[in-house]
């Protein structure tokens, strides 16, 4: 498609985009400052364009909803994990099974305050967010579920999966091992129980993934697997660096 030659719309390069760009990303981190001290639900737009320093309805020429606003924070979170998570299996092919990939997932949640926040509001904020996420950017929503499926597909392709149970089995085992350790200990803590350190919940959580669903695979297989799911996840950090552009909406005229 060709570029517009109409007057009227903002370039997307030069000084006035990189300030508009530099606003949006203002009007993200004063969001996020908010979100991680209040939780989502008590944030306002007004309280946001406080913090950020300019007015509401600049804070809506960027983003047309609170929802869109601090779903979009979230997904530059989720953005962050990712790209450690890419970062990772570039260092070794071991690190494509799923128990590594979980481990790693699992202290980029606790290293991100974001994250942090929407699990320590419980299963209700989640819930909320995930509405909103079908809502709004459902089409890239789907993208990542087809990345995990194909993920597991690679994985079981390469003879780094067990066959004891279907693949649909295995992504419920794998996702709720992941979920558990992230929202248990909060309820454990609350009833007086031991919680162990974030290294050894991870350690734990890996360790259960590798026993319940992985299996030994050569290094040429496993080589293999780690740069069929670098090329997949790597389409999935462009699709997502996209969704965060487009909800910022920072080609607007303003």
């Amino acid at each position: 498609m060709a570029p517009s030659t109409d007057p009227s719309t903002p370039p997307t390069t030069g000084p006035a985009a990189a300030e508009r760009e530099l606003r949006a990303d203002r009007i993200l981190d004063a969001a996020e400052e908010l979100m991680v001290a209040w939780g989502h639900r008590k944030v306002t737009i007004e309280d946001v364009a406080r913090r950020a320093g300019i007015g509401k309805g600049t804070v809506y020429l960027h983003f047309a909803t609170k929802e869109a606003l601090l779903l979009t924070v979230v997904m530059r979170a989720q953005l962050g994990m990712l790209r450690r998570i890419l970062d990772f299996m570039r260092a070794s092919p071991e690190n494509v099974r799923p128990s590594e990939v979980a481990r790693t997932l699992y202290l980029c949640h606790l290293d991100s305050p974001t994250i942090r926040a929407v699990f320590a509001n419980g299963t209700e904020s989640l819930g909320s967010l995930s509405r909103n996420a079908a809502a709004l950017v459902g089409d890239t929503v789907r993208e990542r579920h087809r990345a995990l499926e194909t993920y597991w597909d690679i994985l079981r392709e390469h003879g780094l999966l067990n066959g004891e149970r279907s693949p649909e089995e295995q992504l419920y085992a794998y996702n709720s091992l992941v979920l558990g350790h992230l929202v248990t200990p909060p309820v454990l803590e609350e009833q007086g129980m031991h919680v162990p350190d974030h290294g050894t919940r991870a350690e734990l959580m890996a360790r259960s993934i590798r026993l319940l669903l992985e299996r030994d695979a050569s290094p040429e297989r496993t080589r293999r697997a780690r740069d069929e799911a670098l090329a997949l996840f790597s389409a999935l950090d462009g699709r997502l660096h996209t969704e965060i552009t487009r909800q910022k909406q920072t080609t607007r005229s303003t």
